[in-house]
């Protein structure tokens, strides 16, 4: 009966292990498609068709009013969340990659708001 146990809890270890593993990957491929796909032409590229228009401001709700680049990053922010990017922080992250710098205040608010569907509320 020990060894059964014993065999049991070693092979609950090793498939967890292999979980992770193909979490981390699964997290890396989605990871490395929405860097791609948020360049310029991808499908979450909304930054190309405000380029010369990024303050220009519109209403997204009654009384609501945001500037074009608020409105892309809340859009780049929702898209994160519908893809299964876990977490804020690792929108956070991939924003952070993609623009190659650390992300100012106002465009983690605007992230924030697009992943939390703050908007939809």
């Amino acid at each position: 009966m020990k060894k059964i146990a014993l065999v049991f809890i070693i092979a609950l270890k090793c498939n967890c292990g292999y979980a992770q593993t193909d979490s981390v990957a699964i997290k890396e491929k989605l990871k490395l498609d929405i860097l791609k796909q948020t360049k310029e032409g991808g499908r979450y590229d909304f930054f190309t068709v405000i380029k010369g228009h990024e303050y220009d401001g519109s209403q997204i709700k009654p009384g609501l009013f945001a500037t074009n680049i608020e409105v892309a990053l809340i859009k780049w922010g929702k898209v994160n969340h519908d893809l299964g990017v876990r977490t804020l922080q690792d929108a956070y992250a991939i924003f952070a990659e993609y623009k190659k710098r650390e992300l100012n205040q106002k465009e983690k608010e605007c992230i924030k708001i697009g992943f939390n569907g703050e908007l939809e509320k």
